[in-house]
């Protein structure tokens, strides 16, 4: 990923619908603070027609479908540009879908911003299809926006949460969101959710259950560790970061979700120590993006997808 200083490129889907507007200010907001070219994205989700003598191809856009496919990115640039006149933002049509095109775009992209649910979404399901496989196969950190709770827009609440277990995915989202915090002036909480009696979630041996000092004990020792593996991290644009580090004793969706209930930002790893190889996304990390009311950023380890 790109630091402040370096040129990057920030992708945003765009669909005219309310979440996607949502996710798009979220996406200006990022692209500014990193300095980054913000790539808006239209899919037009054109049926594929076999040629003769040739493979599938997607069926020509009528002039209708191309205006309207124009007039709604210029509704979005026209947004973009009331929100930060110096960002630079260039905008892109797709014939495929929606998730082909924006996997396409995450190929040389260092984030991704997409809305938790499209024109397509329905209520009853709590994450689109899009939004999940853009979370689960991009190779760059996906940051899945859910729709606003109220008319105006939320708040900073000057907190960016992730989740750390000990393992490489963990430790790439905790790098993801201590430049987050930086960028948005935010304390890092740092959290390792443990249980007993028996397989511990944690990083640390879980204590024997027989009473309040060694559960007192073992939290105190995740903290320490917490604090050692952020300090780890840290690099010289994220030195000054506050952090505070919780070891609740939960299963780790549950704490994710708990402490992020209101952050700016919940950072996950695509998958966590208890990770299957070969699955895009581990149980933790699906359960966050589907029940969070906040941002949730998913950061993958090169070669996931």
């Amino acid at each position: 990923m790109a630091d402040r200083e370096t040129a990057g490129t920030v992708v945003a889907g765009v669909d005219g619908s309310e979440g996607s507007l949502h996710a798009l200010d979220w996406a200006v907001d990022a692209a500014a603070g990193r300095g980054a070219v913000l790539r808006l994205v239209y899919a037009m989700g054109l049926p594929l027609v076999t040629a003769p003598l040739g493979g599938p191809i997607r069926t020509v856009p009528s002039q209708e479908v191309s205006d309207a496919a124009a007039t709604l990115l210029g509704q979005a640039l026209r947004r973009v540009q009331a929100a930060a006149p110096s960002l630079r933002a260039v905008t892109e049509v797709s014939r495929a879908e929606a998730h082909h095109a924006l996997l396409r775009a995450a190929e040389d992209a260092d984030l991704v911003v997409v809305g938790s649910r499209g024109l397509g979404g329905v209520r009853s399901i709590l994450l689109g299809s899009v939004a999940q496989r853009i979370a689960a196969q991009a190779p760059c950190p996906v940051v899945v926006v859910p729709p606003p709770t109220g008319r105006e827009p939320a708040a900073r609440r000057g907190r960016v949460v992730v989740g750390v277990d000990g393992s490489a995915h963990a430790a790439a989202a905790l790098r993801f969101a201590l430049v987050e915090a930086e960028r948005l002036r935010a304390e890092l909480v740092a959290v390792s959710a443990w249980q007993t009696p028996d397989s511990p979630l944690g990083p640390l041996p879980a204590p024997a259950a027989d009473g309040g000092t060694d559960r007192t004990r073992q939290v105190e020792r995740i903290r320490e560790w917490l604090l050692r593996t952020v300090d780890e991290a840290r690099t010289p644009l994220t030195r000054r970061v506050p952090v505070r580090a919780e070891a609740p004793e939960a299963h780790p969706a549950a704490a994710l979700l708990d402490e992020g209930a209101d952050a700016d930002l919940v950072v996950v790893g695509s998958r966590g120590r208890g990770g299957i190889a070969g699955m895009l996304l581990g149980s933790v990390s699906r359960s966050v993006l589907h029940h969070a009311a906040v941002p949730v950023a998913v950061v993958h380890l090169a070669g996931d997808g």
